[in-house]
């Protein structure tokens, strides 16, 4: 359970000057009282101002002052009845309707004692406030400016005289801005406990207990639960033990520790081992994909994930970093870990030592094939030395490079899907060598035209080459041919691997850019309706002329490790090597990092940004922005066409409550595609939000799709609140006939769909609600749909905070119009 803790923080040190030699000459002062004596070491000089209604005097070098007592020094307001001052201890002694306010919180007690060096505090009956945080303990200690301690204390973030809920320990330990340590804790609603715990380790980033009951068809009915807690009495040890039960499934548990040290705690590491009993091995899979042919007796698949992540630095320059999974199968990780397969189905393994200089770094990676369903380029190992761009010789001319050395190795996936006629097509190897330099000289001529001319040089060895080829002896740039049978692939054809000798690849590069920029101001232009203060428009004409020559053997003829991924057999470039992202290629090295796949070109991009700013926040803000820009090919390798398609990238945001973005391509030639990404936000009123996105694609090699969505929060009153979510599938694939030949989901469909009814219970908001998914034939649970209950609570004040138990889909969507929705284009 995540709680927002803030650490008493008494703001700028107090400091403080000793008494008068001759403590009775003070004692002769009316109020207001304050020590005037010379700074001792640690202290700046300043004075603590004490006065006070009733009688002040020093008495054997301390400061009593009585009645309506007021401390004041930098910025720190301390009230209360009586007061004691020693200035050879720096202690203040606080006694009766004690407050202490600073820049942000306000604290109140019976006793107190403060030290103006060391900043540390003991109260007795002390209540403090720093959002969103509310306490009130019997007896409060700060260890140091980072720790604190509380007995008897009780925590919520209600307002109310009657919180309507909260956290009372017997004792906890609070970290500033990090975690807390509960003992003896009960979790309240109202004044009904519902939970009791004897140890509770709360961290201000990470839930600490999760109980997560529910229903989803690919699981079944399930019960996730977990629970973290510190090794030692910090958090740089974290240890989170889970038990889980899927009714579909089987019973499943896992251990995860994460782990921080050395300086800065810049030392991290996590690592992750879940083991499950599955009883149902082949279901929720897509088709063809059949787990086991011959589950084990008892019909229990023992499946597993062990995953070792860690970043150490041996030195301030030179670190090394580990990232490895090992897995029992295939599709362990959408039967499993269903978030995490969206955006990582094929974890990596790597281990990486790297030392950063101001100019150049050096990597050594090691990169292998620990799990053999999935394909892996393979680094046995590789070196590479990275200049970064620098002035050569102190001269207006700079340099760049890398250079590279490492034995690679293509390792295809076994037969993971256990098709009757699957053939694993042959790996092939090679010892690369890869030296790459470039010289440019950066210019502005006229005062406002910026030129940077550029030219370099690239030779790529292999110790030898080789290709692909398919049944009719044809060279191609696919290691298989896909067989189908109704429309589904149901086994795969290896081509034949060619070996040949060393081949060397000398490649040359040339190029130039330019800009300017025009600007005026419209100083008159105001609006507090469209947020307009002022108004610039800033217009910035572009151009990138890139040449590329390769010799040596054809792009088809050698072998492919750092690549593009080809689209397909029947949509071939040049290079036959056409990306499947509808994004245009990067034109400058060493940003087109493709080495293997590098092939004659002469392209130039041509664009056109343009601005209006406003003045906003004491700063300047972006009120609208287009860039339009094109390429013009007069070869180009990895798509068909003399000229690009037309790119827009578009946003319009003037005001808070509305914001518009649009990426766009529209085709120039008919060998051209259309794709439009459209995301709108708009609250027109205090009580409805709305958000409508769009992804759209047409004829981009025969795929055709639309899948708008939308979601609506509309408030009804001040406690309840209704929100849904919906995402739609407007027409199939040009190319597809059904669901289950294509992959697509059929045109007119609902693809995912949820719906909440929220309750604001002060405190906190309570949503109830259900999803449903309807999954696309070759997706990660096999055209199947899905269904979930969901249940949320959130606490207002600190909306990550959950609550420890929590109802919801296993692979259910972040919130509209949070950074990771899946339903926001490009996400």
């Amino acid at each position: 359970m995540i709680f927002f803790i803030g650490a008493i923080n008494m703001g700028v040190p107090l400091v403080a000057q000793e008494a008068p030699a001759d403590p009775m000459q003070q004692a002769l002062v009316s109020t207001p009282l304050s020590s005037e004596v010379a700074p001792t070491n640690n202290f700046s000089g300043k004075a603590v101002e004490i006065t006070a209604d009733g009688n002040t005097h020093f008495e054997n070098g301390v400061a009593f002052a009585e009645e309506n007592v007021q401390i004041h020094y930098n910025g720190i307001s301390i009230y209360c009845d009586r007061a004691e001052y020693n200035p050879e201890t720096r202690d203040i002694l606080l006694i009766g309707h004690v407050r202490i306010y600073n820049n942000t919180n306000f604290f109140s007690g019976e006793r107190a004692l403060y030290n103006l060096e060391t900043k540390q505090i003991r109260g007795l009956e002390f209540a403090g406030d720093f959002a969103p945080l509310k306490f009130r303990a019997l007896s409060f200690n700060s260890v140091s400016q980072k720790e604190f301690r509380a007995r008897d204390a009780f925590m919520t973030t209600s307002d109310s005289s009657s919180p309507d809920w909260g956290i009372r320990s017997r004792a906890m330990r609070i970290y500033n801005k990090d975690r807390v340590i509960f003992l003896n804790t009960t979790i309240y609603v109202g004044k009904v406990p519902i939970i009791w715990v004897p140890y509770m380790y709360a961290s201000l980033k990470q839930s600490g207990i999760q109980i997560q009951p529910g229903y989803d068809s690919t699981w079944g009915g399930y019960l996730l639960s977990s629970y973290m807690y510190a090794i030692g009495n910090d958090d740089h040890l974290l240890t989170r033990v889970h038990s889980d039960y899927r009714s579909l499934r089987g019973y499943a548990m896992g251990l995860d520790v994460e782990d921080k040290f050395g300086k800065n705690d810049r030392n991290t590491g996590q690592f992750i081992s879940y083991y499950a009993w599955d009883a149902n091995p082949n279901i929720n899979n897509a088709p063809g994909q059949q787990r086991i042919v011959n589950p084990t007796s008892g019909n229990f698949e023992q499946r597993y994930r062990l995953t070792f992540t860690q970043k150490f630095y041996l030195k301030d320059d030179l670190y090394a970093t580990a990232d490895l999974t090992k897995l029992s199968d295939f599709t362990f990780m959408q039967n499993y870990y269903p978030v995490e397969n969206a955006y990582n189905p094929q974890p990596d393994n790597n281990i990486t030592l790297t030392k950063r200089n101001d100019d150049s770094t050096i990597s050594l990676v090691t990169r292998w094939q620990m799990n053999n369903f999935q394909e892996t380029t393979e680094r046995l190992p590789e070196l590479a030395f990275d200049f970064n761009q620098e002035p050569l010789f102190g001269l207006p001319l700079f340099y760049d490079g890398t250079t590279s050395i490492g034995q690679l190795q293509r390792s295809f996936a076994i037969n993971s899907t256990n098709y009757p006629n699957y053939q694993t097509p042959s790996s092939y190897n090679a010892t690369r060598f890869d030296t790459f330099h470039q010289l440019s000289l950066p210019q502005t001529l006229f005062g406002w035209l910026s030129l940077i001319p550029k030219i370099g040089m690239r030779v790529t060895a292999y110790n030898h080459g080789g290709d692909f080829l398919n049944t009719n002896g044809a060279i191609t740039t696919f290691p298989n041919t896909p067989i189908a049978t109704n429309g589904v692939i149901t086994s795969t054809h290896a081509n034949n691997l060619n070996w040949t000798g060393t081949t060397v690849r000398p490649i040359f590069n040339a190029g130039i850019e330019g800009s300017f920029k025009i600007s005026r101001n419209f100083e008159g232009v105001q609006s507090r309706l469209l947020g307009l203060d002022g108004l610039r428009h800033v217009f910035q004409p572009y151009g990138n002329l890139s040449y590329v020559y390769a010799g040596g053997p054809n792009v088809n003829q050698v072998f492919q490790f750092d690549r593009y991924i080809p689209n397909g057999a029947n949509n071939l470039t040049k290079s036959g090597y056409q990306p499947s992202s509808t994004q245009l290629q990067p034109l400058n090295f060493p940003q087109f990092a493709a080495i293997d796949t590098i092939d004659t070109w002469t392209i130039m991009r041509l664009g056109i940004r343009n601005r209006l700013q406003t003045r906003r926040d004491e700063g300047t803000h972006d009120w609208f922005y287009i860039d339009s820009f094109i390429d013009i090919n007069g070869v180009d390798p990895y798509r068909n066409g003399s000229v690009s398609n037309f790119n827009n990238r578009f946003t319009f945001n003037p005001i808070s409550w509305l914001a518009l973005r649009l990426d766009s391509q529209v085709p120039t030639t008919s060998q051209g595609f259309t794709e439009m990404n459209l995301q709108f936000d708009i609250m027109p009123a205090r009580w409805l939000q709305v958000c409508v996105g769009s992804a759209y694609i047409n004829n981009y090699n025969g795929i055709s799709g639309n899948q708008p969505s939308v979601s609506v929060q509309w408030k009804l009153t001040d406690h309840w609140s209704l929100s849904a979510t919906q995402l739609y599938n407007l027409n199939e694939s040009a190319t597809s006939t059904s669901t289950t030949s294509s992959g697509y989901a059929p045109g007119n469909s609902l693809l995912y769909q949820r719906y909440l009814i929220n309750r604001d219970l002060s405190s906190w908001i309570v949503s109830l609600g259900a999803d449903v998914r309807n999954n696309q034939g070759t997706s990660t649970q096999g055209n199947l749909t899905q269904y979930g209950a969901v249940i949320v609570c959130t606490l207002k004040d600190a909306p990550d905070v959950t609550m420890p138990f929590h109802l919801n889909a296993p692979t259910a969507n972040p919130s509209p119009g949070s950074s990771a929705n899946p339903l926001i284009p490009g996400n």
